[in-house]
């Protein structure tokens, strides 16, 4: 009986050094596993990261629309980050024409470039969380650059409007 547990637990110490041996040299080798077994292991990683309330994705480019909690973004806490504007994009193409008038009337020129100038001074990207039936939870209106920290809940939305966000997970 003793040689018998003294076996077993020798074959259990060298099938524990395989293993660590083997997640030791870095990702493990996938190469034998069939297209659906990489696809079957990724949707069981994927449920335990979403049952864990952990990020899919470290950081999510959103452009105008809605993105519904549960579905398009997973709860939790994020930052939010305006990266532009609509006011930035009217800007930007102001400034241009402001650079093309000047070549034939410097004045007019002059005025499309300010105009430009203030586009993106007074226009936001407003971000809205809604509730139940669009009710509107809690709003901001968010310059080029500026961030906030937001808690989204199951049964929730996220609409961003005349912007582009990230959404960075905490």
């Amino acid at each position: 009986m003793k040689k018998l547990l003294s076996t077993l637990l020798i074959l259990a110490l060298a099938l524990a050094l395989l293993s660590a041996t083997a997640f030791a040299a870095g990702t493990p080798d996938f190469s034998n596993y069939s297209d659906a077994d990489i696809k079957a292991l990724y949707e069981a990683v994927r449920e335990e990261m979403i049952s864990r309330n952990l990020p899919l994705a470290q950081e999510v480019t959103l452009r105008d629309g809605k993105y519904i909690v549960g579905e398009d973004l997973l709860p939790g806490t994020y930052t939010l980050k305006c990266i532009q504007t609509e006011g930035d994009t009217y800007g930007d193409m102001y400034s241009s024409l402001g650079d093309a008038y000047s070549m034939f009337d410097d004045s007019l020129g002059s005025l499309m470039g300010s105009l430009g100038g203030m586009m993106s001074s007074i226009s936001y990207a407003e971000v809205a969380i809604l509730g139940d039936y669009g009710t509107v939870l809690k709003s901001f209106e968010m310059k080029t650059g500026d961030s906030v920290r937001i808690s989204l809940s199951e049964n929730t939305a996220l609409q961003i409007s005349d912007g582009t966000c990230v959404l960075i997970a905490d």
